[in-house]
């Protein structure tokens, strides 16, 4: 049975084939890209709202440009792979607009920490070690950079972003060093927030690196989650399958 998809055609085999490859590129992709976004959000503020940021001048704007051009790229190997490449860009609106006006790209930071990633919304995916740490980055990243803009000019001890993520690895960590603190309502608030997080991330993240551990060296190891990968994938393709052709 063929899929008609406005000139082109493509068989079922070809669907799930395309399918299959489709999932393991935004696998392989997301948590570097996520990183790159929280990235994006200090270098975005040094250049429109700080007097300078981490990194200035040419240097800021080659590292902008590089940045956009990474994420337009890889939609457009996305693009190119999807089985459904219409129905594939109403459902990843956001990838397109941040590919035309890549400022927007930094927004998904907040979106990513509060309900997590668009391609992996499934719950699972939260108990990865990767997911996890790219989500401290991000985390850590967005809330240097807000306290920054909050503190500035306040007679506050943190007057850089350098200040402001020493502060914001100091806390996330749990170590709390207090050698440099938000004056601010605003930047205790978002003391508050890293302070619970950092808990929250660091226990998780213990409890995996434990996981992978001691389930290190065991031989049926690499063969389960081959397995469990391939049932993923498939189950992937099915629910693709369904959205596309639903029941009666």
């Amino acid at each position: 049975m063929g899929i008609l998809m406005k000139h082109e055609v493509i068989t079922a085999a070809s669907f799930e084939r395309r399918s299959l490859l489709l999932g393991k590129i935004e696998r392989a992709t997301e948590v570097p890209l996520m990183i790159l976004s929280a990235a994006m959000v200090p270098l975005i503020a040094g250049i429109f709202v700080w007097d300078s940021g981490p990194v200035s001048g040419s240097t800021a704007i080659a590292l902008y440009g590089v940045s956009w051009a990474i994420f337009v790229v890889e939609l457009a190997v996305r693009i190119a792979v999807a089985p459904q490449r219409a129905r594939y860009l109403r459902r990843n609106w956001f990838d397109l607009l941040a590919a035309l006006a890549p400022v927007a790209r930094p927004l998904r930071v907040p979106l990513i920490l509060l309900v997590g990633s668009h391609a992996y919304g499934r719950r699972v995916r939260f108990a990865h070690v990767d997911f996890l740490a790219a989500y401290a980055v991000g985390l850590v990243l967005l809330i240097a950079t807000i306290v920054t803009t909050l503190e500035q000019g306040h007679g506050s001890q943190i007057d850089s972003f350098g200040d402001a993520l020493w502060w914001a690895v100091a806390t996330v960590t749990t170590v709390g060093y207090g050698d440099v603190v938000p004056v601010t309502p605003a930047g205790r608030a978002l003391a508050h927030v890293l302070m619970l997080g950092g808990i929250g991330l660091f226990a998780a993240l213990t409890a995996n690196l434990a996981s992978m551990l001691a389930r290190h060296g065991e031989p049926e190891h690499t063969d389960s989650a081959a397995l469990r990968q391939e049932v993923r994938e498939l189950r992937e393709v099915l629910e693709r399958m369904q959205e596309r052709d639903p029941p009666d």
